[in-house]
């Protein structure tokens, strides 16, 4: 019998050692694969978001599940965020990518930001409000069941290192850019710059250049101006900082992971003891979809949120004064009763042990506070 051929194409030297590198990442930081969910890659027009969507593309079958042609493979689509800040250059480059979405037959999806020219503002403060516009809609994909993947690559781990140690902000952001948080991934944070453009090279894909990255106009932008950047300075006197840099990063961010590990132990306890007092069997791919759910919703700050479990169930978390939070468990498949004669009261502490079925019906509404 002939052994079977790979249906998928080969990378090069360089895309093959990239793809390894972005799978131990993701592998290491708790992510499981292949990705099942909807991928929406983060795509400018760039380098970096070029090489990303490139590779997870055409040799992403590991992370994606499938290989570039296969019509049963987790939906794959490039989300431009265009911020029209460079007039007829921001068009060219929205259009550029729904081009290669278009040749690559993935999706493409395009956010347009309206809001003052960087002119009408201070660099720093018009920086600041569009990191936070991409946020607000990497958060709201993510609410939609959606994975959302950027090209944040070792070089910005090493500048956003450099830059809180700088600012007096890395007692409380040591960790630098995450490399998993909730649904968003950056699996290149291992990776350096000329790597992704070594590997574009490699497969003779083109890019285009926003020149706003070498203006001086951003903070962020002046540590890359001039002939030497901050990080390449930096690297004629330590020639492995960065990877010194990214290694202390990703070691905090573990650490930091481990300890919050074991406090959303702790604060899932009620959740567990909600479940089994309406007798509710919670699937272990729940709990995991709730934990996804309070990563992505911290990072918001939303005080109320929800998730709806199999059987007409709703989960409700609400953040309260002093630090506390309330869980609410109700059955939605039933309209015919005031829910607001059937509540009941449920607090659950460490110690305790849950409410017996019978305590809280079906019919009703379970709520659960802890601190």
């Amino acid at each position: 019998m002939k052994p079977k051929t790979s249906q998928f194409k080969k990378p090069g030297s360089q895309g093959g050692a990239l793809i390894r590198q972005a799978i131990k990442l993701l592998r290491g930081s708790g992510v499981q694969l292949p990705i099942t969910s909807h991928i929406l890659i983060a795509t400018s027009g760039g380098s970096d978001s070029i090489a990303l969507a490139h590779l997870l593309v055409h040799y992403g079958q590991r992370v994606t599940g499938s290989g570039a042609g296969d019509p049963n493979r987790t939906p794959i689509t490039l989300l431009h965020i265009n911020h029209g800040w460079r007039g007829e250059d921001s068009e060219k480059d929205a259009r550029f990518v729904e081009g290669l979405a278009a040749k690559w037959g993935v999706g493409f999806r395009e956010v347009r930001l309206k809001g003052q020219s960087p002119k009408d503002l201070k660099g720093e403060s018009w920086e600041e409000r569009a990191r936070e516009a991409r946020r607000k809609i990497f958060e709201s994909a993510i609410a939609e069941g959606s994975t959302v993947v950027t090209a944040h690559h070792a070089d910005d781990l090493a500048e956003t290192v450099l830059w809180r140690l700088c600012t007096g902000t890395a007692s409380t952001h040591g960790g630098g850019i995450a490399a998993s948080h909730g649904g968003l991934l950056r699996p290149f944070l291992q990776v350096r710059k000329s790597q992704l453009r070594d590997y574009l090279q490699e497969e003779g894909q083109v890019w285009r250049e926003d020149q706003t990255n070498f203006e001086g106009r951003f903070l962020r932008s002046r540590m890359r101006e001039g002939q030497l950047g901050l990080i390449a300075q930096l690297e004629t006197l330590f020639p492995r900082a960065v990877e010194h840099l990214t290694k202390a990063a990703l070691e905090a961010q573990k650490k930091g992971k481990s300890r919050a590990g074991a406090s959303s132990q702790d604060s899932l306890e009620p959740v567990h003891a909600l479940l089994s007092s309406a007798g509710i069997k919670a699937r272990r791919s729940h709990f995991e979809a709730l934990r996804h759910k309070m990563d992505s919703m911290a990072s918001a700050n939303s005080k109320t949120w929800h998730l709806d479990l199999p059987g007409g169930w709703r989960l409700t978390h609400e953040k309260q004064p002093a630090r506390k939070s309330r869980w609410i468990l109700e059955d939605l498949s039933d309209k015919r009763q005031d829910r607001s004669r059937l509540t009941h009261q449920l607090t659950q502490t460490k110690s305790a042990r849950p409410a017996s079925r019978d305590q809280t019906s079906r019919k009703g509404r379970g709520n659960s506070s802890s601190k």
